[in-house]
Parts: C-alpha cells; structure tokens; sequence
C-alpha cells in the first residue's frame, strides 16, 4: 500500500481540494485530514474525515478505522493495488 499526502499550505493544495471536492466531505473549508483509498483502476473511496475538535479526536477516528477491518479487507484486494491518500493536517 502505498501513501501520499497532500499538504494543503503548498502548491498541492489544488491536487488535495480536487480529490475532496469529488470524492470528500466539500465545503470550501473543509476538515482536514481526509484520507482516501485510490485502485489502480481509478476508482477512488473516501474513508475518513478528520474530527473538528481536535488531533486527539481525528486520532481515534484513525485507530477505529485502522481497527474496524475496512483497511484490512481492502487490502486483500492487493491485485487492485489499493492506494491511500490524504491530505495533511496543517
């Protein structure tokens, strides 16, 4: 699996505002981080949107992700290649 981010203070903020704007929670301030599953075939799957009160609580979004098995069963597809990307907490 393999990880990109998108840090939203550079230049690739257009690259990350892309991605959410199609695939993400929009709105023209919209949370960060967001993290997105990318297959080789082009298909994209939003996964998570950080949590507004804070890093501790975006951090406990991740850990009940990473523990639900969503990433795990998406990575016995590793013929798709699944791809992760997210845009980085400023």
């Amino acid at each position: 699996m393999k990880c990109v981010l998108h840090d939203i203070d550079t230049d690739d903020v257009k690259v990350a505002d892309e991605l959410v704007r199609k695939y993400g929670d929009w709105t023209p301030d919209y949370l960060i981080p967001q993290v997105f599953l990318e297959y080789d075939d082009g298909s994209i799957k939003h996964v998570l949107t950080g949590n507004p009160r804070g890093v501790e609580f975006t951090k406990d979004a991740v850990t009940r992700l990473v523990r639900s098995g969503t990433l795990s069963s998406e990575t016995t597809e590793a013929d798709r290649g699944p791809r992760p990307q997210s845009t980085r907490p400023s």
